[in-house]
């Protein structure tokens, strides 16, 4: 019935039935060139996209990938953890050293690394543990209103603060 209505439109309006499909069939067809540009396009999005995110997001641009341990000086820190999770570990006594890595002490660190126990890291300097920066709190209960300062060292048994350890000369004095 949507033929024959068509066709009886197209006749009133004194135009031939086969040249409106000849135009229907025109609009669907889309022209190897206008292809080419769209690709083109999409294309040229997802690189900015890439440069864009690459430079202001990981701030990786530009940089070598590969890091060869000849050329890194810096030794990886495989016990690294978030503030937040610092009462949260397995290990039934462990200490957490909380540092600034853009100003660390090697007397600290060596003294810290020197531990029997399990050790784990904190990088104050980390936009994660900003929350934690500020006057030294103590032992606390909870670990959101704990405060640390750089650098920090704190003893944990039972996912409770035992010791509390702050400033270098407390640390070394503590520790030793």
């Amino acid at each position: 019935m949507g033929r024959e209505l068509k066709r009886k439109q197209a006749k009133r309006e004194g135009k031939n039935v086969k040249e409106l499909q000849v135009k229907k069939q025109d609009f669907n067809t889309m022209k190897p060139k206008t292809l080419v540009i769209i690709v083109a396009v999409i294309l040229v999005l997802f690189i900015v996209l890439y440069l864009l995110t690459s430079i202001f997001v990981t701030k990786d641009f530009g940089t070598n990938k590969k890091n060869n341990s000849s050329d890194n000086n810096e030794t990886t820190i495989t016990n690294k953890i978030l503030a937040g999770d610092s009462l949260r570990q397995v290990e039934e006594l462990y200490y957490v050293y909380y540092y600034d890595s853009t100003n660390e002490d090697s007397k600290v660190s060596s003294i810290v690394s020197s531990l029997n126990d399990k050790v784990y890291r904190v990088d104050l300097h980390d936009d994660f543990n900003s929350n934690f920066v500020g006057e030294p709190s103590g032992a606390v209960s909870d670990i959101s209103s704990l405060k640390v300062s750089d650098p920090t060292v704190i003893k944990v048994e039972s996912e409770k603060i035992t010791n509390f350890y702050n400033g270098k000369e407390e640390i070394q004095i503590g520790l030793k």
